[in-house]
């Protein structure tokens, strides 16, 4: 009997070990399989809300390590607003550049217009030098009459001849041509202006160097075109035949025309056809 009695309480403490045995590890399987959920496990003398703090500093430092090592992780929102700042400063600088490009435009553009007018320039010289004639008056060269008409008063430095204005006998170192008031006349050849005066005997007088020590005077004119330094090609109106000075009123609107050489006066028909 008590061999019996000492069977079936073995038999009882080995059935409870094991029945206690089995539920622990059911009980600690089903916890560990529960998703999403922290084990606390506390060591002796550690209270619940140390574990916990202990549990929200892990969390935290978890949650730092996955921002770090996925940086697109993060909130779409400040995505968005980082993207914004990104593409706002993308078009300032743009709009920075457009005024500077618009600069170098207007700049070009003046350097273009300024070398536009630079060759223009020597475009306008290059003509003005090209359309200087040539002052080459010679001893064998000959003129053209400055005006169509019957000469009044001839040269002559050899004898006096009579001058009906003033009633007196004078050498003539000019010849007057007779001519209407308004007659265009014209250059005799290319010449230079010399001077453009007013003399109380000829009136309006232009002297013209024609070259080589040859000049021209023209009296009696008004409304002349040409001043001085300024250049005429043979065949120029270089202004029309005015009244008469009171030195040659009994002879009519005429033309006063004389040459020299080298400051002498000489016979202007002997130049004339």
């Amino acid at each position: 009997m008590r061999r019996k009695n000492r069977t079936h309480l073995a038999l009882g403490l080995m059935l409870t070990a094991v029945i206690a045995g089995t539920c622990t590890v059911v009980y600690q399987s089903g916890s560990k399989n529960v998703p999403n959920e922290k084990e606390f496990v506390l060591n002796e003398g550690d209270s619940i809300d140390e574990a916990m703090k202990t549990e929200e500093k892990e969390t935290t430092e978890e949650n730092r390590n996955s921002e770090t090592q996925n940086p697109e992780s993060k909130d779409p929102e400040t995505q968005d607003v980082n993207t914004s700042q990104v593409e706002g400063e993308r078009v300032m600088e743009e709009e920075t550049e457009e005024p500077e490009e618009a600069e170098n435009t207007d700049e070009a553009e003046q350097n273009i217009e300024t070398q536009i007018k630079e060759e223009e320039s020597v475009e306008t010289q290059t003509e003005a030098v090209q359309s200087i004639p040539e002052v080459n008056f010679t001893e064998s060269s000959l003129m053209q009459w400055p005006v169509e008409g019957q000469v009044l008063l001839d040269y002559n430095m050899d004898h006096t001849i009579y001058f009906p204005t003033l009633n007196e006998y004078r050498y003539s170192p000019a010849i007057a041509v007779g001519a209407g008031v308004g007659t265009p006349v014209l250059a005799v050849a290319n010449g230079k202006v010399v001077s453009v005066v007013n003399n109380e005997e000829t009136g309006l007088t232009m002297t013209v160097d024609l070259g080589n020590g040859y000049q021209a005077v023209y009296g009696q004119l008004k409304e002349t075109a040409f001043e001085p330094e300024s250049y005429m090609e043979a065949g120029a109106t270089l202004g029309y035949v005015s009244e008469p000075t009171k030195y040659y009123s009994k002879e009519g609107s005429n033309l006063y025309f004389a040459m020299t050489k080298d400051g002498v006066a000489v016979d202007p028909l002997e130049y004339l056809p």
